[in-house]
């Protein structure tokens, strides 16, 4: 696979993305993991029966194969027309819907169809069928614990819009594509939970000094702090720094953080931590758009240490599935590219999954380079 870098045309920004240290940067080799830039799961193309598919997760799927945990959503009151939708209690917030995809490291990416029939309440109770827009899951990420064989799917539990009432939720199963083979665990954080906006897991079984796991969750009350947690356990979990990421008012991130998928090894030890900006409610006009992905690396063997961080965004919307949407029917929010998926390919390269314009599932592939340096100190 080339790893030559593509220029962000649309918006004139490069692909590399430096760091604070100088041991690491990251560069996009492939914008678009699809032929003809094409999503890799939308409504146009038919692999959707949803106008909208969005935020997903990856988690691998026994026996060989990828998992995706899809965010689908049928229409949006605010910005589509609704008329003849089979489930318009969940239309805004949306449903999660588990799929088997096949995504190698070089070849092309393909999933099976998106139906009603792969939607998954993660062990909870569906909502009440009802005749107007009242509730849903949102945001789906995911992480495979091998030291229990478990897929625990962290998701939002949201009134409509997710406002006024948002909770991260958690669900754990060893078998994903069962949908009655989910444990429903409730909030992350417990009862009481706060407004919070997703998490992404990073387990340490086996692992020098561990627990404590770690979860990184979103402030969706402010959004611009990314908080760290810790369990003993991997299911009661603790908030022990409500400001662990922070925006930067002099960076491109200073419009707000949010974590997106789950940290992955690089081969000098440390993790890869992809994580968004979204720019909130209504949007204002700006260069990155309403949403946009970053990165940081986090010190392997304190992972709760950020020991480098992008001064320019890895991900930015220029597709016309993400930027564009007025030529689109099924587009719901331009301007967006909000990542909730990571696959490790390999030699420190990465699939991102991602939703483009709130009405697609994207792919692109990134390459982490790490300095001789830093893989020989440890």
């Amino acid at each position: 696979m080339s790893r030559a870098t593509l220029l962000l045309s649309a918006l004139a920004l490069p692909t590399t993305s430096t760091a604070i240290a100088n041991d690491f940067s990251v560069v996009v080799t492939q914008r678009a993991a699809a032929p003809g830039g094409a999503a890799l799961i939308s409504y146009a193309n038919g692999t959707s029966a949803f106008n909208f598919s969005f935020t997903t997760a990856w988690f691998p799927a026994a026996g060989g194969g990828d998992g995706l945990v899809v965010r689908v959503v049928e229409c949006n009151p605010d910005h589509h027309s609704c008329a003849g939708v089979a489930h318009p209690e969940w239309t805004n917030a949306g449903a999660l819907a588990v799929v088997r995809a096949s995504l190698p490291a070089d070849g092309p990416l393909a999933s099976e169809p998106v139906t009603l029939a792969n939607v998954s309440w993660m062990g909870a109770a569906a909502p009440p069928h009802a005749n107007a827009s009242r509730w849903g899951f949102a945001d789906p990420r995911a992480t495979f614990r091998a030291a229990t064989g478990e897929t625990y799917v962290i998701f939002d539990n949201c009134t409509q819009n997710c406002y006024p009432t948002r909770t991260t939720m958690l669900a754990t199963s060893r078998d994903p594509f069962d949908a009655g083979a989910w444990t429903f665990h409730g909030p992350l954080l417990g009862a009481g939970a706060p407004y919070t906006g997703g998490a992404s897991l990073l387990f340490r079984d086996g692992e020098a000094g561990a627990p404590p796991h770690l979860a990184f969750v979103g402030d969706s009350d402010t959004a611009n702090a990314i908080w760290l947690a810790e369990s003993a356990d991997g299911l009661a979990w603790s908030v022990v720094n409500k400001t662990w990421m922070l925006s930067r008012a002099d960076s491109w991130d200073h419009y707000g953080v949010a974590p997106a998928g789950q940290p992955a090894r690089l081969s000098s030890g440390d993790y890869l931590f992809l994580y968004n900006i979204d720019t909130g409610w209504p949007y204002n006009p700006n260069p990155l758009g309403r949403c946009a992905v970053g990165w940081a690396v986090l010190d392997g063997a304190d992972p709760s240490r950020i020991i480098a961080r992008a001064e320019a965004p890895l991900l930015v919307a220029e597709l016309p599935y993400e930027a564009n949407c007025a030529s689109q029917e099924e587009c719901l929010q331009p301007w967006v590219v909000f990542s909730t998926g990571l696959k490790p390919l390999g030699g420190d390269e990465f699939l991102v999954l991602y939703g483009g314009g709130d009405s697609v599932v994207g792919a692109s592939r990134i390459f982490v380079n790490v300095s001789a340096q830093r893989v020989s100190s440890t």
